[in-house]
């Protein structure tokens, strides 16, 4: 094997999409070594590069490649051995599980709204014509006592009259009876007062505001008919605000009211604001599986302002007594979560976990480590791959002599030699070869290569097999297909190296739960609609090696 290819299939590995791509012999020394001084039976010869391909004498692959030995008991339980020369060389280290205090941190995001229960609206309970309006401006502050408006109504009229009238008379239990009427028609007990010491019938009934604030609505002019049943001001005190901050379906039993918030706002740089919860609505949005949350905060200065964006700092209950291991230690893929366990002599298996909190570098793991297990969290993903194409392997059954049959596969284009003509490819599973997912060299005629072609690109290709063993790739197409499934969600890391890491909600269409993960980007997608803390409607699509990318972005909630 070339140096450039040895160099080009390490760093897949190490990238982490190499559930399936084996090691470079020289990299990995394991059980054979020890096997073969223990004196145990070789079982066959292989090529780790062809792993369907098996023999029972030694000698080279169809490849080129000298093909080494298996011996008994070598793969068993997917475990994988090293040599303590290259456990140095490829700088190793693990770390013990151990039991601890977990703080989880909470980040989401919100906005600033109206404090509801410091809103009132504005009624009339009689009928009639707006003469004089005073607040003429939605967006006007008003402080309480100030006049809104002036208006004439004949049913208040008559009762104004009736009440001066029993002034005149003077009997108190008719002037209390006129004075109640007034009120209950919305008469203010100031204008009251005024005609009480004047005995004059005012032309107009006063209106005037209950509270300060300012006039978020406005919905009559002068002139305008007005009656009980219209909501002619609406006047909103934003002494304080509310904070309506989201938390995804996952995270919901960590929040309760009384718990901390820290609130910063995009729009007033360098300002923080500390806050309680107050209350957790209890019904979860089914368009974007969360659960609201209310944080109210002072506004004495007025710079919050409604419908500024806000990023919220949640600080939950602390986890005592859990299992933890450190965040670089788990291997996350669509299917489930995995560490790599340092079993001791150079021996790594890969262990499925389960995992809850994160918080502080540490991960909690509720299931498949108990403390004091050591963890690999430098170079467990290229133990991760080998143990997991070595139990594949042994699951393969042995190949039919003959030219391999004709076979069509998806994969991703890793490197691209023109000079050479070579094209390094990660692919799924090739069922009609017998091939597990891995990635290897193509033979390629440069000039039936699609315009485009690079780095990153999805393609189709079929594979065939030369009279000198060599597999050339042969009708190239994009594989951009359309997406097998659609999700709303948020963009926790911006696309990087081709790669984005989204929050989204359970996804039925592939059985996957609410989750935060990394997914490659199709090179076709524009990286310009995937901006840190955005909401994004995205489409998935098989990348050929068992997981999914990203081949459409959308406005969340529908088409854009």
């Amino acid at each position: 094997m070339r140096p450039k290819a040895i160099l080009a299939v390490l760093a897949a590995v190490t990238a982490g999409v190499g559930g399936g791509v084996l090691l470079d012999r020289h990299l990995l020394t394991p059980q054979s070594d020890a096997a073969a001084a223990s004196g145990k039976k070789v079982l066959y010869w292989w090529d780790p590069m062809m792993p369907d391909y098996k023999s029972d004498k030694p000698g080279k692959s169809p490849m080129g490649m000298d093909m080494v030995p298996v011996h008994e008991g070598e793969g068993e339980g997917g475990t994988v051995a090293v040599s303590p020369a290259m456990l140095q060389s490829l700088g190793v280290r693990a770390a013990e599980a151990r039991l601890t205090t977990l703080t989880p941190t909470l980040r989401t995001f919100g906005a600033v709204h109206f404090n509801a229960s410091r809103t009132r609206d504005v009624h009339v309970r009689a009928e009639g014509w707006i003469e004089r309006l005073h607040k003429r401006v939605e967006g006007e502050t008003v402080a309480r006592g100030d006049l809104l408006f002036e208006f004439f109504s004949p049913n208040l009229a008559s009762a104004v009259y009736e009440y001066v009238r029993e002034l005149e008379r003077g009997g108190p239990d008719g002037v209390q009876g006129a004075r109640r009427k007034l009120a209950a028609l919305g008469v203010s007990d100031r204008q009251v007062e005024d005609i009480r010491k004047s005995r004059q019938v005012p032309e107009l009934v006063k209106v005037y505001a209950h509270q300060g604030g300012v006039i978020t609505s406005l919905g009559v002019s002068e002139g305008m008919f007005i009656q009980p049943d219209m909501t002619l001001m609406t006047v909103a005190d934003l002494s304080t605000v509310w904070v309506l901050a989201e938390v995804f379906e996952s995270q919901a039993a960590l929040v309760r009211p009384g718990m901390a918030a820290e609130i910063a706002i995009k729009g007033l740089p360098g300002r923080t604001w500390t806050g309680t919860v107050d209350y957790v609505y209890p019904d979860l949005r089914q368009d974007t599986r969360t659960v609201r949350l209310r944080i109210p905060l002072d506004n004495g200065d007025g710079s919050l302002r409604p419908n500024m964006f806000a990023s919220v700092r949640l600080v939950p209950d602390a986890s005592e007594q859990v299992v933890a291991v450190p965040q670089e230690a788990v291997i996350r893929t669509g299917s489930g979560n995995r560490v790599v366990v340092s079993m001791g002599g150079g021996r790594f298996k890969p262990v499925p976990v389960e995992t809850g909190l994160a918080a502080d570098g540490l991960v909690e793991v509720t299931k498949g480590v108990e403390p004091g297990t050591p963890v690999v969290t430098s170079g467990h993903f290229l133990f991760d791959s080998e143990a997991n194409l070595s139990g594949a392997l042994a699951k393969l059954q042995e190949p039919e002599a003959g030219p391999a049959p004709p076979a069509t596969a998806e994969g991703v284009v890793l490197a691209v030699d023109e000079a050479e003509g070579k094209l390094t490819i990660q692919h799924g599973p090739i069922d009609a070869l017998g091939w597990p997912a891995m990635t290897m060299d193509f033979a390629v005629d440069p000039a039936t290569l699609p315009e485009g072609t690079s780095e990153g690109s999805s393609i189709r290709f079929g594979v065939s097999q030369a009279s000198d063993g060599s597999y050339r790739a042969i009708g190239i197409s994009p594989a951009l297909g359309e997406p097998v499934a659609w999700t709303d969600a948020t963009v926790e890391l911006p696309p990087v190296d081709g790669k984005v890491t989204l929050a989204h909600p359970p996804i039925p269409e592939i059985g996957w739960p609410a989750m935060t993960m990394e997914f490659a980007v199709d090179p076709a997608i524009d990286a310009a609609r995937l901006k840190l803390g955005s909401r994004a409607r995205v489409g998935l699509a098989e990348d050929g090696t068992g997981g999914y990318r990203v081949i459409a972005v959308e406005r969340a909630g529908g088409p854009s």
